[in-house]
């Protein structure tokens, strides 16, 4: 429980930091915020275990035809793998950056304490590129994401976010603190941050207010914008910053899907999040307009008439998948208990099976082609190709032969069940 005089000392702590880079930051920003002008590239966070993840992830948007560069955050040097950073990422437009690197070269070595969802924003902070799309490292695209930084409604906001499964849960509290109007809670999603995209001209004043907010954000800011429900975090710094700012935020309406199957046991088996093209969340919403401007910002209340519709649009066309739980790694994903969640590559009945749809025909219904497929011959080549390699599979044995065994069994034989196989 919060108590007055904290809540004093936060309110006037975020009045001082909002003043501060309102009268100060605005033209040092202009010369100073990290990234060369005219680019736009994929960000994202990984090192130790997630960076086997980040090479399926980034070999997926290859697949895509997308050659838009990408730069993968460590957190420090000893998350650096030589073989990922120094050969493989090179052949794939993308390399290691080390954030304590950049602290060192601020002179912040020990001045810095952050961890887990701190980074994301430091990485979109510190990233090259002018145009951002993050995307966390076991997330990736269906299709190229480039067309998204080309059309509203990411030209005329320069923020994009997607929704999560729950409702907002942001104590009052955080009202008081920020001066921002308290919203009904039933009017918008909260926010899933696995994707955002970012312009950071337009939204140079708000990344620091979102670095704020997640710079206190474990004792502070997390819990005052979720109170603890799933996935607190992150999630919400990037939205309620732009809002507190007055800056335009465009929230997907279309409602993230879940990927996954119900066991023959009738469990359901969830591993993957599907998240939805703006464009077409735009054009549904409002099929006369051809720009966001107007669109996005309620004239009372900023950010909420995004959402503020209880009916979700007719057409929709899946974007993104969040691979997020468990992690689609062949070292851990066919394990009975892989990452804390029961593996999803087999059935209640010890048979393989696909994770996502239960046929060819349902994949390609969902996306116009087998991405299931598609990411499970990605997983069975990085498992092959770098067995050997990869400092995060150092004593790890067997696991090109079990994402061959899978493949197999799954993608080479009719129907895609078949009897249960020892794994080693």
């Amino acid at each position: 429980m919060i108590t007055g005089h904290q809540l004093h000392a936060l309110h006037a702590s975020h009045q001082r930091f909002v003043g501060k880079i309102k009268t100060e930051a605005s033209h040092w920003l202009r010369h100073n915020l990290p990234y060369i002008k005219g680019t736009r590239g994929i960000v994202t966070t990984a090192g130790g275990s997630y960076l086997p993840v980040a090479v399926i992830s980034i070999r997926m948007l290859r697949k895509t035809g997308s050659q838009l560069p990408v730069e993968v955050f460590l957190a420090k040097q000893a998350e650096w793998d030589p073989q990922i950073c120094g050969v493989l990422f090179p052949t794939l437009n993308a390399r290691c950056v080390v954030m304590q690197n950049i602290f060192h070269a601020a002179g912040q070595d020990s001045g810095v304490k952050i961890g887990k969802y701190q980074y994301k924003i430091m990485a979109i902070l510190f990233s090259s590129f002018e145009e951002v799309l993050f995307m966390d490292s076991d997330c990736f695209p269906a299709y190229d994401p480039e067309p998204l930084f080309l059309a509203d409604p990411f030209l005329s906001t320069g923020l994009v976010l997607w929704p999560d499964f729950w409702f907002p849960s942001e104590s009052s509290f955080f009202f008081e603190i920020s001066e921002i109007k308290e919203p009904p809670m039933h009017v918008r999603s909260s926010t899933e941050s696995g994707e955002i995209l970012y312009s950071k001209p337009k939204h140079q004043l708000s990344l620091l207010l979102a670095t704020y907010y997640n710079y206190y954000g474990p004792n502070f800011y997390y819990p005052l914008q979720s109170q603890g429900a799933p996935g607190e975090g992150d999630k919400e710094t990037f939205y309620w910053a732009a809002i507190a700012l007055g800056e335009s935020v465009y929230s997907v309406r279309t409602m993230v899907h879940a990927l996954g199957y119900h066991t023959t046991e009738g469990e359901w088996r969830g591993s993957a999040m599907v998240q939805h093209d703006p464009i077409v969340d735009l054009a549904t919403r409002h099929p006369h307009s051809s720009s966001g401007n107007g669109d996005v910002n309620d004239q009372d209340v900023p950010g909420y008439a995004a959402t503020d519709s209880p009916h979700p649009p007719t057409h929709r066309r899946p974007y993104f998948v969040h691979a997020n739980f468990p992690k689609f790694d062949p070292a851990t994903i066919f394990r009975e208990e892989a990452m804390g969640a029961t593996g999803p590559t087999r059935d209640a009945d010890g048979t393989f099976r696909r994770v996502w749809q239960s046929t060819e025909a349902a994949a390609i219904k969902e996306f116009g082609f087998d991405l299931e497929r598609r990411l499970w011959s990605e997983i069975r080549s990085t498992a092959c190709e770098y067995e050997a390699d990869f400092l995060a599979w150092a004593g790890t044995r067997d696991i090109c032969r079990n994402a061959t065994m899978y493949w197999e069994a799954v993608f080479e034989t009719k129907p895609n069940f078949v009897e249960n196989v020892e794994m080693r």
